[in-house]
């Protein structure tokens, strides 16, 4: 009888060396789901992206037009008129008067505030029912001082008081246009009186502060019953050097002289 070899001894002596490097790829199969596994449970909720939230477009502009500067009144009917006067250096110069004698163009704006009291004055003393209130204020860039200053508060006309105020305006610095009807639509905003209007006379463009075209284009946007309209008196300068006042919906009128002014007004 033969007897063959037994082939097995071999393969057995590798079998835990087999054995060991299933065993190893198990393991480290395990660690590897392990790691993946706390990676996830570690990552804190806050770590994750927050959802994007788009914000609305808000308009400096038109929030500061709807600002009041002062205490609120109660609405009610009536007018009110807030006349800013351009009082920067150029206004020294002279023009031709009413009497074709030369003077400072700040003389004749004085009196043509003044004018614009005297008729608001007499208007509200013929219609009793109809409530109106005038504001003068001027405007140029002054140091230690705001752009826009009050002459003449909103309120009931004190002729006399507005006579020696409004003498004192005197002529000197840039010429901060737009930031100055801001100024005046947050005062005639206290008054509450449901109909506003924005008188501005200047005898130069805005070389300060914010362009008046944008501020009239702001107001356009604003809601009827908080709009204010807009008149600009181009006094002694060229109607052109405020297209896009026009173009935004203000009024511009021209007056080269006092007379033109006075006419105009």
């Amino acid at each position: 009888m033969s007897i063959r070899p037994n082939n097995n001894k071999g393969s057995a002596k590798y079998l835990p060396v087999i054995i060991f490097g299933i065993v190893f790829v198990l393991v480290l199969i395990n660690l590897m789901n392990s790691s993946k596994r706390n990676r996830h449970r570690g990552t804190p909720v806050s770590a994750q992206p927050a959802p994007v939230v788009k914000m609305p477009f808000m308009n400096p502009l038109l929030e500061m037009l709807n600002e009041s500067a002062g205490p609120t009144r109660t609405p009610g009917e009536g007018i009110a008129i807030g006349v800013a006067i351009d009082v920067s250096g150029s206004m020294n110069d002279s023009v031709k008067d009413t009497d074709g004698l030369a003077r400072p163009k700040i003389e004749i704006a004085r009196r043509c505030a003044l004018d614009i009291l005297k008729q608001a004055d007499s208007f509200a003393h013929g219609h009793e029912d109809q409530k109106i209130e005038v504001g003068i204020f001027e405007f140029s860039s002054r140091q230690h001082r705001p752009s826009c200053r009050q002459v003449v508060p909103f309120g009931p006309i004190q002729t006399a008081a507005a006579v020696q105020a409004v003498k004192r305006m005197r002529p000197e610095g840039g010429t901060p246009i737009g930031d100055a009807m801001i100024a005046v639509k947050q005062k005639m905003n206290a008054t509450a009186l449901s109909r506003q209007h924005l008188l501005v006379i200047t005898d130069g463009e805005n070389n300060q502060g914010y362009d008046p075209g944008d501020v009239v284009n702001a107001l356009s946007r604003m809601p009827d019953e908080k709009r204010a309209s807009v008149y600009f008196f181009a006094f002694d300068v060229s109607t052109d050097k405020f297209r896009h006042v026009r173009d935004s919906g203000g009024l511009v009128m021209a007056a080269s002289n006092g007379q033109e002014l006075e006419q105009t007004l």
